[in-house]
């Protein structure tokens, strides 16, 4: 064999070698299958369906969180509402309580002065 037809062949076959394995390719080490074409059909049909239902799901995921987060704010409303009427509450019973023991003390000083109007009355006779 002479030597340019010899390289040759080397390059060829180093070439070849170096070529990429598709799967198709029978030094393949990966498994080929067949598919008719009602099950590829029905395979591109399941996968539509799926990437629509994605699509519907992923919208309706968007919603809930709009409407989560409005919830969210409405109680932060509700809770500042509800402790400004807690402190309102809390300031009218301060208030009562001071009427309260204010009207005792009244009270208390009119039974004083009655007290001493019967004694007086009753001693002076």
């Amino acid at each position: 064999m002479k030597p340019s037809s010899a390289a040759f062949s080397l390059f060829f076959l180093l070439s070849f070698w170096a070529l990429p394995v598709d799967a198709a390719s029978p030094f393949s080490s990966e498994k080929t299958y067949r598919i008719t074409e009602t099950e590829l059909f029905r395979l591109e049909s399941d996968l539509d369906r799926a990437l629509t239902e994605n699509g519907k799901q992923k919208e309706q995921s968007e919603r809930l969180r709009l409407q989560l987060k409005n919830l969210e704010t409405q109680s932060k409303e509700r809770k500042k509402a509800l402790e400004t009427v807690r402190k309102s509450f809390e300031e009218y019973a301060r208030e009562e309580r001071k009427k309260q023991e204010s009207l005792r003390r009244e009270r208390n000083a009119a039974i004083g002065v009655a007290g001493l109007l019967v004694v007086a009355l009753v001693s002076g006779k």
